[in-house]
């Protein structure tokens, strides 16, 4: 258990960094990437690959005098990657060789490479590459999960980069058009070339410009025989007819709105619209003089603008929400609830009231795992997971805290509470029916009890080793049991 924390907290570590490190500059990120990879699961190469079409390409490659280099393309069948994309998931080959049905692949003939993980690269939703790393040596035991989780973790991260740079390049685009229809606007204003028109009181067209023509499909003899109230999309007319009003009751002497036309082919125009009042000398109203800019193009850069800004705003959430959630099961990770444990601890030292951890371990899961394969075991996690969720309530806090362990935070719950949990817990997934084979759960309760001074000397790793004690004592005592610990 010692080894597997070491190996995550250095991953986590490792991929803070890999976080930091400025994403427009790929070949720096991709050669990161790489180099953390191969040092951390102990393999000797390194690809980041792009694959389209049934096309394999290296971006990256770490070495780069291995025999594959950057740029080189090959087809999708004759790499071991094309496994991870018609699974569309992490791929983990320990040792090639013993696979009957592998050691005719060009791979491994051509390359001999024994050891193989990989996982795919996503951005919007479709596989963009993968990340992998191999060895011609073979591994001496599989991939643990850590690992796997590890390269995962590595992948979505990766990916999150990828598919910021290509949300970044498309709101680039976005906003260069808008600059673009923007300074067209601006030279069209300064040449007269935006649409002008005089409107009568009634709102009939009594004079119209030609670029006003352009912008609405009419000719000239067409508008001046109409009004503005006929071309008006009917939600927008309201609001101007409540404009020209205020104009013709003399409480403003202008107004601009953004409002949609009818075009003569029938499509709709969007128009920066503004209009001001010329009166007689009397004061009575003579004409409106208003002025019509084409912002068509505008709008559609600002809705394109701002979806994707929403777009961003929840790919950061999704990254939030990704370092805090176990990626298997969706439970909280470990991170989460060390956190709470701590929070907790100090909320139990003020208030005087109990607090419970429940220590869960999923019996002989190596064996299960071994017979049944990984896949089947991640399922088995999986199962479990949805098994206890509705045994723990919604105040509490439930974690996998690493491969099959998995932890309740049972704030302010005493002995006998967090024992009940502990069983319901364990019945919960001996029910389990959906499996290849039955699983039970060994559980370890732990209580601190407050009761005055001496419990300063007590710390919440103390709590959770505790339970961790009492887990031991349920697997030795045969295992698909509860024991308990108080403090």
């Amino acid at each position: 258990m010692e080894n597997r924390a070491d190996f995550s907290l250095i991953g986590l570590r490792e991929l803070h960094h890999l976080s930091l490190l400025p994403g427009s500059d790929f070949a720096q990120l991709y050669a990161a990437y790489l180099e953390v990879g191969r040092r951390l699961l102990g393999l000797s190469i390194g690809i980041v690959s792009r694959i389209e079409d049934g096309d394999y390409e290296v971006l990256a490659v770490q070495p780069g005098d291995g025999g594959i280099s950057t740029g080189d393309h090959f087809p999708l069948g004759d790499t071991y990657c094309s496994t991870v994309v018609s699974k569309q998931g992490s791929v983990a080959l320990h040792h090639v060789g013993e696979l009957e049905e592998m050691r005719s692949h060009p791979v491994y003939v051509g390359m001999q490479l024994e050891s193989y993980i990989a996982v795919p690269l996503y951005v919007q939703g479709e596989i963009f590459g993968t990340l992998n790393f191999s060895d011609p040596v073979p591994r001496h035991e599989p991939f643990s999960i850590e690992e796997m989780e590890f390269l995962e973790l590595m992948g979505k991260s990766l990916g999150q980069a990828l598919e910021q740079d290509h949300l970044d390049q498309q709101r680039q685009l976005a906003v260069n058009k808008m600059e673009e229809n923007m300074a067209l606007f601006e030279g069209a204003f300064r040449h007269a070339a935006i649409g002008m028109a005089i409107v009568s009181p009634q709102g009939g067209w009594m004079r119209v410009n030609q670029a006003l023509c352009n912008i609405l499909g009419y000719d000239e003899q067409s508008l001046l025989a109409s009004d503005f109230q006929t071309i008006t999309h009917p939600d927008d007319l309201e609001k101007d007819l409540n404009h020209v009003q205020a104009l013709l009751a003399g409480k403003r002497n202008s107004y601009w709105m953004k409002k949609r036309y009818f075009h003569q082919d029938g499509r709709i125009v969007w128009v920066l619209l503004a209009v001001s009042i010329v009166r007689n000398a009397d004061g009575t109203p003579r004409y409106f003089l208003s002025q019509i800019e084409d912002v068509s193009a505008q709008v559609t850069a600002e809705r394109a603008l701002r979806q994707k800004q929403d777009e961003l705003e929840q790919l950061n959430q999704e990254l939030a929400d990704m370092a805090r959630t176990d990626p298997l099961t969706g439970l909280n990770n470990r991170l989460v609830l060390m956190e709470s444990l701590r929070q907790e601890f100090r909320r139990c030292e003020r208030s005087r009231e109990p607090i419970s951890v429940v220590f869960m371990d999923v019996d002989y899961f190596k064996h299960y795992n071994d017979t049944y394969g990984h896949m089947e075991g991640d399922v088995a996690l999986q199962a479990v997971a949805a098994a206890l969720r509705p045994v723990i309530r919604d105040t509490d806090v439930l974690a996998r805290y690493g491969g099959e362990e998995f932890v309740a935070l049972l704030p302010t719950a005493n002995v006998q509470a967090a024992e009940g949990v502990a069983e319901r817990c364990r019945h919960a997934v001996a029910g389990i029916a959906s499996l290849s084979a039955q699983v039970s759960l060994s559980v370890g309760v732990a209580t601190l009890l407050p009761c005055g001074e001496a419990d300063e000397a007590k710390d919440p790793e103390a709590l959770l080793s505790a339970a961790d004690q009492a887990l031991y004592a349920a697997k030795e005592a045969g295992r698909n049991c509860v024991r308990t610990a108080l403090l």
